[in-house]
């Protein structure tokens, strides 16, 4: 079977300024070379930084608000209005996070903008008579806010992985538990050879739950057992 090469792509991931391209063939024909690709959902550029992928999501997510905001016009229960929200909207914010959750504050603050409009939604709906704020509407809502969510993932995932519950060998290859020789300060429990790869920022936020958590307890880890 011959292969489709317009479907085939190629893309190199760095930051520098200026990035080695040389032209791959396969047989007589230059494959294509690509700055951003789509892969099990998420867009990777060259560069990692995700800006693609924070856009996609913003407009995928903001024309799903839009439906719900339209269906539920008549709709007289706020835990409907919560149900579509995170069934539809949130699981789409959050999928794969543990990949692009190294995203700028801009584009951090760009995705909390979708909540932010699901509790003016819900304010306006159903706490009109009540001051808005988007704080207080995440305690009413018993919402977290996104930012929070994906940091919690993080430190999920890598707890699951110590817990044998999800198999990612790379992660243990350059994560481990602290044994201090000596009493210090630190009490952190994980600790990570490299400071600038995704596992350190799943360490950092581990770091922060398992202060409050046995996580080698037998009982079931989820999001809502994290705390901060």
């Amino acid at each position: 079977m011959k292969p489709n090469l317009s479907n085939i792509r190629i893309i190199s991931f760095t930051r520098k300024t200026t990035a080695l391209n040389f032209p791959y063939r396969l047989g007589n024909s230059v494959l294509l070379r690509a700055d951003c690709i789509k892969d099990l959902g998420v867009y990777f550029d060259s560069k990692l930084y995700f800006h693609q992928h924070v856009n996609y999501l913003f407009l995928h997510a903001l024309k799903l608000l839009g439906l719900i905001r339209n269906i539920t016009f008549s709709f007289s229960t706020l835990d409907s209005l919560m149900t579509l929200y995170s069934a539809l909207v949130r699981s789409k914010l959050e999928y794969a996070s543990v990949v692009w959750n190294s995203v700028t504050n801009t584009d951090s603050n760009k995705l909390e903008r979708i909540q932010r409009k699901f509790a003016a939604l819900c304010h306006n709906r159903f706490f009109h008579d009540t001051e808005y704020h988007y704080i207080n509407m995440l305690d009413m809502l018993n919402l977290r806010s996104l930012h929070t969510r994906r940091r919690h993932i993080d430190a999920l995932f890598l707890i699951c992985v110590f817990k044998g519950d999800k198999n990612c060998p790379s992660v243990l290859e350059t994560v481990g538990i602290r044994a201090p020789s000596r009493n210090i300060r630190n009490f952190s429990l994980f600790c990570c050879s490299s400071s600038h790869c995704p596992s350190a920022r799943c360490v950092s936020a581990a770091n922060l739950v398992c202060n409050s958590l046995d996580i080698f307890s037998n009982s079931k880890i989820s999001l809502k057992n994290l705390t901060i």
